[in-house]
């Protein structure tokens, strides 16, 4: 397992919401998590972007979509949701698993497991970019 420290700047993203996500390397198999994703793929959206946020009481909240340099580029019926500045673990495929979406949060799940991070349980986000480059960022206490 490798993972680096990185620091992010503030960035929003826009996409459609699936409330009550699990938090789990399994996540982005569900039916409706392929669905989701397979509906901002058909937009033509190259980079496809999850980021989960922590909702008190409910569990995670995920926002599949993209990017969002302005408010011009949200799509109507889409939602913006704000990732703030922070300190990230960034996880990248290491051959875990033949997915490499799981394959990331095999690493984190383990990596939080061992005491090499600490999880600030904020928002985390997962890039990924076809056919298999995913990056995922964890958020640090």
């Amino acid at each position: 397992m490798s993972f680096e420290i990185v620091k992010r700047e503030s960035a929003d993203f826009g996409g459609l919401v699936l409330p009550r996500t699990e938090l789990s390397s399994t996540a982005h198999s569900t039916d409706l998590m392929k669905f989701t994703r397979e509906r901002i793929q058909q937009r033509g959206t190259a980079e496809l972007i999850t980021v989960y946020v922590a909702v008190p009481d409910l569990g995670w909240t995920a926002v599949i979509g993209y990017r969002c340099i302005d408010l011009g580029q949200l799509a109507v019926g889409d939602v913006l949701v704000r990732v703030p500045a922070g300190y990230f673990a960034k996880f990248t495929p290491d051959g875990r698993s033949s997915d490499p979406i799981e394959d990331v949060w095999i690493q984190a799940e383990l990596a939080e497991k061992e005491g090499r991070i600490e999880r600030a349980y904020a928002e985390e986000v997962e890039v990924f970019l076809a056919p298999s480059n995913v990056e995922l960022f964890i958020s640090l206490a």
